[in-house]
């Protein structure tokens, strides 16, 4: 495994909380994740947060590489 691949039992996202509310953080962006709108996954409820995780690792929803 390189050192920038991630093992299998964690994800890319995860929630966190943020500065203001909670955030989707993108651990190969190392930030809030980039959706394909160019908005940012942050100042979120904790709820739309895990909807918006669970989306980014289902892909129903898409992020900017």
């Amino acid at each position: 495994m390189l050192s920038h691949e991630l093992s299998p039992e964690q994800s890319r996202f995860l929630v966190r909380r943020g500065t203001t509310g909670w955030m989707v953080y993108d651990r190969e962006r190392k930030g809030p994740a980039l959706l394909k709108d160019h908005s940012l996954a942050e100042k979120l409820s904790k709820e739309r947060a895990e909807q918006v995780r669970q989306g980014l690792v289902d892909g129903s929803i898409n992020c900017w590489p």
